[in-house]
Formats: C-alpha cells, structure tokens, sequence
C-alpha cells in the first residue's frame, strides 16, 4: 500500500521527536522540558543527579538482580545495595510531592540460598523515607526449572510514596470485572484487583513476557505491557510525567505514551536505548 505524502510526514515528524541524547552532554536542568519525552543514554545515579527535584510524578523500574547480565555493574552485595541506595534517594529526590516509585524486584540465588531483594530493598525505601502502600506480588507461569529447590514463580513489585497522606491513586481506574456481579453489594464500577496480580487475572492477563510473546524485544528481561499499564493509570494523571530509570527495552515508555503521558528513560546501554526508540515510535498515540 502506498503511503500519501501527509502520512509520511506524519511519521518522521514522530520519528524527529523521540530523540536518544547523552548524558554527559546534559547540565543541570531548573526544568525537565529539555529532556521529556526523551531516552537519555548514560549511568541512572549521575543522570537523575542532573534532574531538578519534586518534577516526576512516576516513576517505574526494576534494577538488575545481579544474575550476570551484561548490564550488572556490581562485584559485592554490598557494593550493589550502596549503588541502588544512592538511585533511591534520587528518586525520591526527583518525585513530585504526590509521587509514587514502583520497585520491582525478584529473588536472587546467591552462595547456595535465596536472598529475599523485596526485603532488602524494604529496607533501603524505609531509610530514604519512603512509604510502602503495597507489597503486590506478581505471579506468572513459566521460566527456569530449578533443580534443587522449588521453581521460582513471582516477583515483588513494591509500590512506595513519598507523602503517605498525599498520593494519585486510581481506583476506577483500574477496576475489574466482579467475580459476583450479581451480588448487591459489589461496586458497579468492578472491584478491586488486589495486591496478588496473576497471569489469569480475569481481564487482567498479566503472565511473562517470553520469546513467543508478540512484544518481545532483544532485551533479556521485559516488563509486560498490560502490567505496566495497570500501574500507570493507577498512579498517575494524563500529561503526567512517567520515568523509567532502568529503562531497558522501553514498556515504561511505550505505554506511558499509549496512555496520554509524558515520559523520561534511562539506560546505561546504548543498544537498549536503541530497542526503547523502536518501542516508542511503535505507539498508539501518535
């Protein structure tokens, strides 16, 4: 099918907008105009260091789990927990007075156990003030089979704010269909999905993203859209600002555009960063 000349100015005009800058080229910024809607290549904690405070509203990511990624950076536990400690409080630092941070984060084997990171992490969000509203645990199917202890099946996504008095939540929002629609007392609108998120949750199919999936990427770990969504519809307003400070293959991003959002990415590689402009451009919202 040929395309008329309106839709192919319409397409490099998208294109031209989703721009891939470097960090080490940004100075400090008074305001976050220059850099929304952009995917910045370069290091989290120096990056969100540039980023003026109280300017996000959200903020969604998960960090390495130290499994021997090209992108893990970290040599010692205590050396990882420093650097992520240090990304927290920037975060904090840089989340509006109402915002939110959601923390995802799986079980990591290590010298022959199982760390908990949601506990870890607990604690590092209690010292750099933040406040846990849930702990959601996200199970899916699939994934490795382990051979001397039981097959790993969730992940932790801690959701925290910085004013426990003062945070978005959606609830309408994100409601699902009532399992008992025909009792009285159910809200009309659906229910609450709870803090238990299931690969059957009724409307909600939120199972792993995995090499068959349609919106698989290059990246070897890959937020689900439908999860990401959920998220961002509870947690933040249209023209919000939506931050993804590990960015990897662009689901924040994507979906935050979907959704009517601004948006801000990170990535220490530059071939992620790469993966994420293709995601974006893919948009609905055009």
């Amino acid at each position: 099918m040929m395309l008329k000349g309106k839709s192919i100015k319409k397409i490099k005009q998208n294109i031209e907008k989703i721009k891939i800058i470097e960090s080490k080229k940004i100075p400090k910024f008074s305001s976050v105009k220059p850099i929304t809607n952009t995917i910045i290549h370069g290091d989290t904690l120096q990056t969100l260091k540039k980023i003026p405070s109280n300017k996000i509203n959200l903020i969604i990511t998960s960090p390495s789990y130290m499994l021997g990624k090209e992108y893990d950076r970290e040599k010692s536990l205590e050396e990882y927990k420093e650097y992520h400690s240090d990304v927290i409080k920037e975060c904090h630092r840089v989340l509006a007075k109402d915002g939110a941070l959601y923390w995802n984060v799986a079980q990591k084997p290590w010298d022959g156990e199982i760390l908990p990171l949601g506990a870890i992490f607990y604690e590092i969000l209690k010292k750099r003030k933040f406040y846990l509203k849930n702990w959601i645990i996200w199970h899916f199917e699939g994934g490795l089979n382990a051979k001397n202890r039981l097959s790993g099946r969730y992940e932790n996504i801690l959701w925290v704010v910085k004013d426990k008095k003062n945070f978005i939540f959606n609830l309408d929002d994100i409601r699902i269909p009532a399992k008992w629609h025909m009792d009285k007392r159910c809200n009309p609108k659906g229910k609450n999905p709870t803090d238990f998120w299931t690969d059957v949750d009724y409307v909600w199919d939120i199972n792993r993203v995995v090499n068959v999936s349609k919106e698989k990427t290059a990246h070897p770990t890959q937020f689900p859209e439908k999860m990401i969504k959920r998220i961002i519809k509870a947690s933040s307003n249209k023209d919000d600002i939506v931050m993804d400070v590990f960015a990897g293959s662009g689901t924040v991003m994507k979906v935050a555009k979907d959704e009517g959002r601004k948006w801000i990415g990170i990535d220490k590689e530059l071939k992620y960063c790469k993966i994420a402009q293709k995601r974006v451009m893919s948009s609905t919202n055009k």
